[in-house]
């Protein structure tokens, strides 16, 4: 016999409610929080984007362009 049952949600199913306030229209958010929000993410991604690159990073990178002339 065949159980006809629909599934239920899987374990690896995400949560269909946001953490944060995604589901609010724009409009409805305030613009002191996006201004916000959007300093922090500058000030994180400045201080990555400054960092000089690692040499294994260089070597590979200067291989790579090696291999690409070679072609």
């Amino acid at each position: 016999m065949v159980d006809k049952k629909a599934p239920g949600p899987s374990p690896m199913t995400p949560n269909p409610i946001p953490a944060d306030d995604s589901a609010v229209p724009p409009k409805k958010r305030n613009p002191n929080v996006k201004d916000h929000i959007g300093r922090q993410l500058r000030a994180l991604y400045d201080e990555v984007a400054n960092q000089p690159v690692p040499d294994r990073f260089m070597e590979l990178l200067n291989r790579l362009d090696e291999k690409s002339g070679d072609e």
